[in-house]
């Protein structure tokens, strides 16, 4: 019987392609970096295709089964059609058929945080509990949800994206189209995008941020204020501040709505900026209901950047009926 299978992290910024064993184990793995000339649906599926197709061939030895893939987004569950992923600004793409049709093997397609949180819960930070918030911080913010020892997807398989809960009403426009949504204040492009204006608006003040990108405010990302910020930069310090704020009203209206046992904290963004983590677990403690936080335990990704790619091989096991 075939032991392993391919697992796929469709991210804004990159993607991820891992062999993965039955007991989650990597045999195999790569990163690719999204080129920026890569805009349309056309060219990034292709870029995806490609990858995948050059990581399998590459890895023949591993006798893959099938693949899993999670992508930031709303996921037909049926279909595997990705109906909408705001960071590549994908509508209706039939993922699932395409990459059946080019590899020849069984393909699973779900949300990027499902993936993860399964990852986390069957081999990671949240082995042996039942009751999980897994809340990954990276170019956009998701969730995954474990409820009495199940995953918990929703009437239409689009729960958990905390992302997409408004922290302001009217606020700055998120990639979604609404207005005032928690990834628009903590996400790694919020971050960006409130970073530029500011540095647009006092470019004396924001000297060293400018020069930490570059030289260019139109080149400040998220990594450049967790940069700035690591050589005590006031205004890097600031932002900070404010997103942690921002992301705290988001995990502790999680809490308070679903009164988990485990909140599991990861990402880009709070990997390159630590202090997040910090911030988060000691807001939650102060401002979330008592008897929502008096048994929590708020942890940081134990698989990280691999959550994804070990998460979604572990679903493509068990729903392609190769477990």
């Amino acid at each position: 019987m075939k032991k392993n299978t391919a697992g796929i992290d469709i991210g804004g910024t990159n993607l991820r392609c891992g062999v993965i064993g039955k007991d989650g184990t990597i045999k195999s793995r790569i990163s690719v970096s999204f080129d920026k000339s890569l805009n349309g649906v056309e060219k990034q599926t292709d870029f995806v295709i490609q990858n995948t197709k050059q990581f399998l061939s590459a890895n023949e030895k591993y006798d893959i089964k099938a693949i899993g893939v999670g992508i930031a987004g709303q996921i037909d569950d049926k279909t595997g059609s990705v109906l909408f992923s705001p960071n590549l600004n994908w509508h209706d793409v039939p993922l699932k058929k395409i990459l059946e049709k080019e590899t020849g093997l069984d393909v699973y397609i779900t949300n990027d945080l499902t993936a993860i949180t399964y990852g986390e819960w069957k081999f990671g930070a949240g082995k042996g509990e039942d009751n999980i918030i897994c809340i990954f911080v990276g170019t956009g913010i998701g969730s995954g949800i474990i409820i009495n020892g199940s995953l918990y997807t929703g009437c239409s398989n689009a729960a958990g994206e905390i992302g997409h809960t408004t922290v302001v009403s009217g606020g700055r426009r998120c990639t979604c189209g609404n207005f005032g949504c928690l990834e628009a204040y903590a996400g790694g492009f919020g971050i960006a995008k409130i970073a530029r204006e500011r540095a647009a608006a006092d470019n004396k003040s924001f000297e060293n941020i400018i020069n930490t990108a570059g030289g260019s405010i139109e080149d400040i990302t998220a990594e450049t204020m967790s940069l700035a910020y690591k050589t005590g930069d006031k205004n890097a310090a600031l932002l900070i501040k404010e997103t942690g704020l921002y992301l705290s009203d988001g995990v502790i209206s999680s809490v308070n709505l679903l009164n988990p046992c485990v909140i599991i904290l990861g990402g880009g963004v709070i990997g390159g900026i630590p202090d997040l983590f910090d911030i988060v677990k000691g807001e939650v403690a102060e401002r979330a209901l008592k008897a929502s936080v008096s048994n929590i335990k708020i942890l940081r990704s134990a698989l990280e950047e691999d959550a994804g790619i070990i998460g979604a091989a572990g679903l493509a096991a068990l729903r392609c009926n190769h477990s």
